[in-house]
């Protein structure tokens, strides 16, 4: 007979923490002068907001979800509105910004020329170089196994119109289309494809109060889509743009302009949802709306019913993020070249970053934001009033960085575990207590964030309870690997008197530290041709750079040799036994779960009488 799980109870934990957290917030806000305004908002919020994003077992999650999808169906019945007509888009004898013309058709003509610049043409063979599998679900591939294998037996689900290029695409990849025949060998099949109308819609967690609607998208149309976003990503960094620096960037200025004012930070609200199909194919390229066209999914499926899409895509999408980025950051310029009363089209090289977008996070001029906005108005954006700020006061919000004058204000929110057996407790505990202590030495100093603090007596409580043994990480350790204090381990042992994991000891003598990451086994083999195809058309992409030559062409607009997947094939023929060895058998990447330290440690100046 199967033993029963032991389990606790996270709402309980939940309660105790915060309340505690309340007790400190409310007890030491005490702070007088310039900086009292800035104590009180961060421990306010902290106070206040721990558990925004905690979503408790005796919540009607279906309640939820059905929440998202209403909002998700009424954002895509605004979006109705903003056909063509709806948009007033300029007529099509009117090119260059002119004084004749009126502010909004001019903002609409720049941002255009924007958008092409940015988005320079391209070849099939290089979307097809850049097409991949995503890491995510879905339709017909759960999230419980994502592998190339699962996204390659047939039928593979697609629409009727990325089909087409899908077929295109296995004549150009004759490599990976035989590896995909082999494979269903075992699985005989009458067709490739599985035609379905669209994607299907699921929710996520995103807060305690709603879920986040999100699209699984069918296997083919992911494949295809992957290969523009990586395209429109390559063009945004010949561009100056770096997106995996631009959330760093963004907290940066965020925090400069709550001091200074000079710049405000904007946020929308379900701004994927609100690109409109006739908005973008005025804006971008006619051959780049077009084979976006043809692999998005003309509509969803929400609660088992088909929907029509007034948008042009919802997340889930692997060219919405590219393109509403492109969007928010192409009409930002043209607002900000409208304020200056020139009639230039494109904003000079220095003052590219002049305005900055990073999805729906935007900032901007503060003398433009109202402008900004209003435009963005008109064609079908909601601004976000509650996390948008403008004004003098002091508050700027962005990618996840909250500042007030200058001083980080963003609250630690804590989230429920992955689910309530025993074995999620202690990892969890160390999670809370690793991102609880950040910031209680950011909001009452690295000298006092210890002492008399009931949060911190409450979190050592439930490792006492449970009878778990605390164990000591250094700081680049995972924050659910252990805690880390080893700097403080002393006061914490004065203070709070837990219970130590014993010091591991290597053969050297040395103090040992490690961890290790509960993985799932994977249920299946790999198929070694469906990896080595794939691995061959990556590197076909990564081998060959632009050259001089190229690069000169490009910029004398002729068009550049392109190097087809035939001709890096036979470039990569000749591989040494040992690399074709590595790539046929490597490891199979697995899913992981929480981080646990696999010895046990503590610091090293435990006494033994501690440690058991």
């Amino acid at each position: 007979m199967r033993k029963k799980a032991k389990i606790f109870s996270p709402d309980t934990i939940k309660d105790k923490i915060c309340q505690a957290v309340l007790r400190d917030t409310g007890t030491h806000n005490k702070c007088i002068g310039s900086y009292r305004g800035v104590f009180d908002t961060q421990l306010n919020r902290l106070g206040f907001e721990i558990d925004k994003k905690y979503v408790s077992s005796r919540t009607d999650t279906a309640k939820l979800a059905e929440l998202a999808y209403r909002k998700f169906l009424n954002v895509n019945e605004h979006m109705l509105g903003f056909g063509q007509e709806g948009l007033d888009l300029p007529p099509p004898e009117y090119r260059m910004p002119q004084s004749r013309y009126s502010a909004r058709h001019n903002v609409l003509l720049r941002a255009r020329a924007i958008c092409k610049s940015v988005l320079s043409p391209f070849t099939e063979d290089e979307w097809f170089l850049a097409c991949k599998h995503g890491n995510g679900s879905s339709l017909g591939v759960p999230f419980v196994d994502t592998s190339v294998e699962a996204k390659s037996r047939l039928p593979m689900t697609v629409t009727k119109s990325a089909a087409v290029i899908l077929d295109r695409y296995h004549n150009f990849d004759s490599q990976l289309k035989l590896a995909i025949e082999n494979f269903n060998q075992a699985f005989p099949v009458g067709n490739w494809y599985d035609i379905v109308n669209g994607s299907r819609a699921t929710t996520v967690p995103k807060s305690k109060d709603i879920d986040r609607m999100i699209a699984i998208e069918p296997t083919g149309n992911m494949f295809l889509q992957q290969g523009l976003m990586r395209m429109m990503y390559d063009r945004f960094r010949r561009c100056g743009w770096a997106l995996e620096t631009l959330p760093t960037m963004h907290r940066a200025r965020a925090r400069h302009a709550s001091i200074t004012s000079n710049e405000a930070t904007i946020d929308w609200s379900s701004a994927s949802d609100c690109v409109s199909i006739e908005l973008l194919r005025w804006l971008i390229p006619p051959m780049w709306f077009e084979c976006c066209e043809l692999v998005r999914s003309p509509s969803i499926s929400v609660n088992g019913d088909d929907v029509e899409l007034a948008m042009f895509s919802t997340m889930g999408n692997a060219v919405t993020f590219p393109l509403e980025t492109l969007v928010f950051y192409s009409l930002a310029h043209a607002v900000r070249l409208q304020s200056l009363g020139t009639l230039d089209s494109f904003p000079e090289w220095e003052d590219r970053l002049a305005c900055s977008v990073f999805g729906d996070d935007c900032i901007v001029p503060a003398n433009i934001a109202q402008d900004f906005i209003q435009i963005m108005e008109s064609v079908g954006f909601i601004v976000n009033a509650d996390k948008t700020f403008i004004d003098d006061r002091g508050f700027r919000e962005s990618c996840g960085g909250d500042y007030f004058r200058g001083c980080d204000t963003r609250p630690f929110y804590l989230k429920g575990p992955i689910d309530n057996r025993l074995s999620s407790l202690e990892p969890w505990l160390y999670i809370i207590g690793n991102r609880l202590i950040a910031k209680y030495m950011l909001y009452f100093g690295t000298r006092n964030y210890m002492y008399g603090k009931q949060a911190l007596e409450a979190l050592f409580g439930c490792f006492q309870q449970y009878n778990i043994r605390v164990k000591i990480v250094p700081e680049d350790f995972p924050d659910d690997a252990g805690l880390k204090i080893m700097n403080d381990f002393e006061r914490f042992d004065v203070n709070y008197r837990p219970t130590w994991s014993r010091i591991g000891v290597s053969q050297q003598g040395l103090y040992d530290f490690r961890f290790c990451m509960f993985r799932y086994t994977p249920t299946e083999l790999q198929f070694e041709d469906l990896h080595y195809a794939i691995w061959l058309k990556r590197r076909s992409r990564e081998v060959i750079p632009e050259s001089r030559d190229e690069q000169f062409a490009r910029c004398q607009r002729k068009k550049p040799k392109v190097y087809t997947f035939v001709d890096n094939l036979r470039r990569l023929t000749h591989l040494p036994h040992r690399v074709k060895k590595e790539i046929l058998y490597r490891p199979r990447k697995q899913r992981g779960g929480y981080v646990v330290a696999s010895a046990e440690t503590a610091h090293w100046d435990v006494t033994p009488s501690r440690m058991r």
